[in-house]
């Protein structure tokens, strides 16, 4: 498994123990297929809690006129499931990724919740196998290269609950959504399009990489709108 070490010197994170790589790169179904004895779940378990010191000191420091309430909402967005794949993805850490036969299958190297395990389950090994400079750069390259205040302050607003609000103050009938379609995009990525409906009529459309999401920027869509046409 050379192109593991040479994979992860292209992010200057040095290798010393490779096998330890190889676990954190191993699902599940594949240990038992293969009849092994470790998998990346538990260096999942210890990378999980590394990410979340990791990013609660970034944003600490790098922004250091947000509240509490702020930095809580923005490092949830950050750390959650669907960061972490889209940071798996954009790096192709999926190729690396040992599966069992059913899990080949099914893509699960582009599935969201493996990919986020792994990248979980890499960043413990590299805090356990190498030195710090190498898990900053890790972090540095990845994960701390993607946070934009301003892009996660948009995805941790609530606009559905607040759209939810403004049908009720106006005395409308039903809030629905919609979920239209879901496809894949030339990354490979699933995008889901949702629609809102109010009173059986089409209000605002969102597109996002989960159903919550979609949801969430057709609210947005639809609250625009509402507002836009009391103005005229």
């Amino acid at each position: 498994m050379n192109s593991i070490k040479k994979f992860f010197e292209n992010l200057n994170v040095i290798v010393n123990n490779q096998s330890i790589y190889e676990e954190a790169l191993t699902h599940n179904s594949f240990a038992n297929e293969n009849r092994l004895s470790r998998n990346y779940q538990r260096l999942e378990f210890l990378g999980d809690a590394i990410i979340q010191l990791k990013v609660s000191e970034y944003l600490f420091n790098k922004f250091d006129k947000a509240n509490e309430g702020v930095l809580t909402k923005t490092r949830s967005a950050v750390v959650r499931e669907e960061s972490l794949a889209i940071i798996s993805r954009s790096i192709g850490l999926g190729k690396l990724i040992r599966l069992g036969i059913g899990e080949l299958d099914s893509e699960g190297y582009n599935k969201d919740s493996i990919l986020s395990d792994v990248y979980e389950s890499i960043t413990a090994a590299i805090y356990l196998d190498s030195d710090s400079e190498s898990l900053n750069n890790w972090l540095s390259n990845t994960l701390f290269k993607e946070i934009n205040l301003n892009n996660f302050l948009e995805e941790v607003s609530d606009y559905k609950s607040e759209l939810q609000e403004l049908i009720q103050l106006e005395m409308r009938n039903e809030l629905v959504y919609k979920l239209f379609s879901q496809q894949k995009d030339n990354n490979n990525q699933i995008v889901f399009t949702a629609h809102v409906m109010i009173d059986n009529m089409l209000y605002g459309v969102g597109k996002g990489t989960s159903k919550k999401r979609a949801e969430q920027l057709a609210a947005k869509d639809a609250l625009s709108k509402i507002k836009k046409s009391k103005t005229q």
